[in-house]
């Protein structure tokens, strides 16, 4: 069994991460598998990425030799991890 700290936390997609996903990816699918590590990740330790806000969170993701790499925004709570937008990353966030 878990500790409370190795709690995991419900991923919940909201809309605007969901439409931007698609626009980025339209085959579901590819979609899927490229944000399932983080998903992983962020249930267990939502802590690793970077604040840059009082409530929100960002994760640099590298993206496959042929795409962009991307940034995944997030927030999070004792029980989720809301995942509000995936953006191209700029050369300076994914460096960080």
């Amino acid at each position: 069994m878990l500790s409370p700290s190795h709690k995991i936390r419900e991923i919940v997609e909201e809309p605007q991460f969901s439409v931007e996903l698609q626009e980025l990816e339209p085959d579901a699918v590819r979609a899927d598998d490229f944000v399932d590590g983080a998903k992983w990740v962020l249930s267990r330790n939502p802590e690793v990425g970077k604040k840059i806000g009082q409530l929100v969170w960002f994760l640099a993701m590298a993206r496959s030799a042929t795409g962009p790499a991307m940034v995944l925004y997030y927030t999070f709570d004792d029980d989720r991890v809301f995942l509000l937008s995936i953006q191209p990353a700029a050369d300076e966030q994914f460096d960080q």
